[in-house]
């Protein structure tokens, strides 16, 4: 018993005794980001929001944009808005299933509101209606704030020059981060016969320091564009780059060339061969032995007597 109050004792005095240095003790600090600012991004913003004033005069308040989503495995949704006089007046949604493993066809559900209908729907993956004044009047909202630790400000626009993305990115999300902000896929503006304007593709460097992410609305059913089913070997970043963003050109169907076949000039069948099958296919292709153009199934019973006349004739 005495051996148990004197150890006591100790340990209340040395507690005591560097209690100080717990008190004043500072947490280990822990290392953040430097918070980012948008720097010259917002000045593109102020140059693209001018060019659509501009633009928005001249069409008039008429044009639509879209907006898609999908997933590597196939599945996915779109969404476009159709504004007439600078007010939504439709909004239409698709969207396509995964493929089944037993081969069913896929799942799909379209729908598409007018009117006072608009904005009725439930679903949370449609884009809400929304008019591009709304969409420049909420990404000057989002610019004017800091970018938070651990978070990039991406901004981007299409070839023209009008507003596609300003959103906050997670850097410390790898893949299909949260995105806090806009982002549309593209544009159309009636006054230009329906102009499809899309985002001009990133170089590969930029496709590479942004994680290899592979467009919205791109869809691979049934496979990954990273592995190359026909060699069974992984495809290459740049593969997959030039696969996805490579100029791919469009080759007219060449007809073929097939000779004409000659009524007066048709040779005849030997006698004893009988007469030629009633029942054929309809292809056409050249027949063996010169005798013009026919089915298959008359090319099959002119080269079996053409070889039984041989063998005859080499007995």
């Amino acid at each position: 018993m005495k051996f148990a109050v004197c150890a006591f004792s100790y340990f209340t005095h040395m507690l005591l005794f560097f209690s100080p240095t717990l008190v004043n003790a500072q947490p280990f600090p822990h290392k953040q980001k430097i918070q980012e600012e948008w720097g010259g991004q917002k000045k593109q913003f102020e140059k693209s929001f001018k060019l659509w004033l501009e633009i928005k005069d001249d069409c008039r308040g008429n044009y639509s944009y879209t907006k898609k989503w999908s997933s590597w495995t196939g599945f996915g949704h779109t969404t476009t808005i159709t504004v007439s006089n600078n007010r939504v007046t439709e909004r239409k949604f698709e969207s396509v299933g995964a493929p089944h493993p037993d081969g069913r066809p896929v799942d799909k559900n379209r729908w598409t509101e007018r009117g006072e209908f608009i904005g009725s729907s439930s679903n949370k993956q449609a884009h809400p209606p929304k008019t591009l004044d709304q969409l420049y009047s909420e990404a000057k909202e989002l610019l004017a704030k800091p970018i938070p630790p651990f978070h990039k400000g991406v901004l981007r626009l299409n070839k023209q020059g009008l507003l596609l993305s300003c959103y906050l990115l997670d850097t410390r999300i790898a893949d299909d981060g949260p995105v806090k902000g806009i982002n549309i896929n593209s544009i159309s503006l009636s006054n230009q016969k329906g102009l499809h304007l899309k985002d001009s593709p990133p170089t590969f460097e930029q496709w590479m320091a942004n994680g290899r992410k592979l467009p919205e609305g791109m869809m691979f059913i049934g496979g990954s564009p990273w592995f190359n089913e026909s060699t069974g070997q992984n495809r290459t970043p740049r593969d997959v780059y030039e696969m996805v963003y490579g100029k791919k050109e469009k080759k007219s169907p060449t007809k073929p060339n097939r000779p004409q076949l000659k009524p007066n000039k048709i040779k005849p069948f030997p006698k004893h061969w009988g007469d030629p099958p009633r029942r054929q296919t309809r292809d056409l292709r050249p027949l063996p032995g010169g005798y013009g153009m026919g089915s298959g199934t008359l090319a099959r019973w002119i080269q079996e007597n053409l070889d039984r006349d041989q063998k005859n004739i080499s007995n």
